[in-house]
């Protein structure tokens, strides 16, 4: 019989692939590149100021549409794919008979280390590290069942939004106090004049700075952004997110969608009747919102964000499988790139870095959002026939064979 420690490890066939899971991947690339290209032109830190509403005319309807049913929403999807793939992963390595558990630590250390080559040598908002930093804890629930993780998912996202009340509740109570509230306005204005100071620094250093420059500054805004209390709020609310992902897993609707084709429909309908109002709130009245002012009006449209993003990524979810079951054509069209999605991902950060960054053609801030929109939407087009080109020839991405060459510890086949 064959054990554990003596069989040999072997990664997915792409004959073993779900389909509509590369699908839905491939989605959430491409709402991903719509939201980060406004980062390519902005400073990372630049989050911390939230909708930029010095844009006009279509420029700013481009930027409003992304804020409102964007941003957030396909973190959110990928995070889930990403808890779902871990069942998966590890469901599969039993079956086979080897070390789960040592396999997945093995496939996030890889995971860890490419994100962090791609944060300090390519682009600054990368989330790899990160995945792979929270993708750790989700060992704790490897046994876990469905409703367990449920629970755990619904705790762990409810207590950012907790800790955010709370937050805001005791600075309000505080304000009411004329010695505390000038204290607290004092530290504001300086906290948001370092962070104007430090966004004016790296749009300077982006569009101007050599590559070496870059690099160091890159790690400055890792410091700013990761290293800080904000982690508190980010990382609950990841894992939440991750171990709902494991919950549809381990629940085995992906297993046989046709049989679970009722379960789809309602939460396609029930996504969109709880987050289309909540995100058209948070639309309507966050462009205001700054995360360096807490305030319970704050407070309140980032909890109809939160809330907004889950249920429109369950509504963004199910609207592709019921495609799928529709035998619609998109779902060919976006699987070969959600299969090659480390590989596409990376690559939005060479091309427009290099378009860009003033090491490369030095466009940065020269094409407004539409523009700029534009091209991401032209290269993830080119990418959808790439990606089909690219694997009728080779097994993997290129990325995904490194990866996955890494994680087994043998060099994989790359040819068909």
């Amino acid at each position: 019989m064959t054990t554990p420690t003596t069989a040999l490890p072997s990664p997915v066939a792409p004959t073993e692939r779900m389909l509509i899971l590369d699908a839905i991947r491939g989605f959430a690339l491409f709402g991903i590149l719509m939201m980060n290209i406004e980062y390519f032109q902005r400073p990372i830190q630049a989050l911390m100021l939230g909708f930029n509403s010095e844009q006009s005319g279509l420029d700013y309807a481009v930027a409003w549409l992304s804020f409102t049913f964007v941003q957030g929403k396909f973190y959110t999807l990928f995070s889930l794919l990403f808890g779902l793939g871990f069942i998966v992963f590890i469901d599969r390595a039993r079956q086979k008979g080897v070390a789960a558990h040592a396999l997945f630590r093995r496939r996030l250390w890889v995971l860890l280390a490419i994100g962090v080559v791609h944060l300090l040598f390519i682009w600054s908002g990368d989330i790899l590290h990160f995945y792979a930093l929270v993708g750790l804890l989700l060992l704790f629930f490897v046994h876990a069942s469905v409703r367990r993780l449920c629970i755990w998912a619904v705790v762990l996202l409810l207590t950012p939004i907790l800790l955010m009340w709370l937050g805001s509740l005791a600075i309000e109570m505080a304000m009411q106090v004329p010695e505390e509230a000038a204290k607290l306005e004092a530290g504001f204005a300086a906290d948001k004049e370092k962070l104007l100071a430090d966004i004016a620094r790296g749009e300077l250093l982006y569009a101007t700075g050599s590559y070496w420059q870059l690099v160091q500054w890159r790690l400055y805004e890792f410091q700013a952004m990761y290293i800080s209390p904000a982690l508190l709020l980010f990382v609950p609310m990841i894992l939440g997110i991750f171990l709902l992902g494991a919950a549809l897993g381990r629940s085995g609707v992906f297993t046989d969608v046709q049989q679970h084709q009722r379960f789809f429909w309602r939460l396609m309908w029930l996504g969109y009747a709880i987050g289309l109002p909540l995100t058209l709130i948070w639309g309507i009245y966050g462009t205001e919102v700054e995360l360096v002012s807490p305030s319970l009006r704050n407070a309140f449209l980032m909890t109809c964000q939160n809330l907004s993003n889950l249920a429109l990524c369950l509504a963004y979810l199910a609207t592709l499988v019921n495609l799928y079951l529709h035998k619609s054509r998109v779902i060919g069209w976006l699987a070969p790139a959600g299969r090659m999605a480390l590989s596409n991902y990376l690559l939005h950060s060479l091309v427009f870095t290099l378009l860009f960054y003033g090491y490369g053609l030095g466009l940065y801030g020269e094409l407004g959002r539409a523009a700029a929109t534009l091209l991401a939407f032209a290269l993830y087009t080119l990418q959808l026939w790439f990606s089909h080109w690219w694997l009728l020839r080779y097994r993997y991405g290129p990325m995904e064979w490194l990866w996955r060459s890494l994680t087994y510890g043998k060099r994989e086949l790359f040819q068909v």
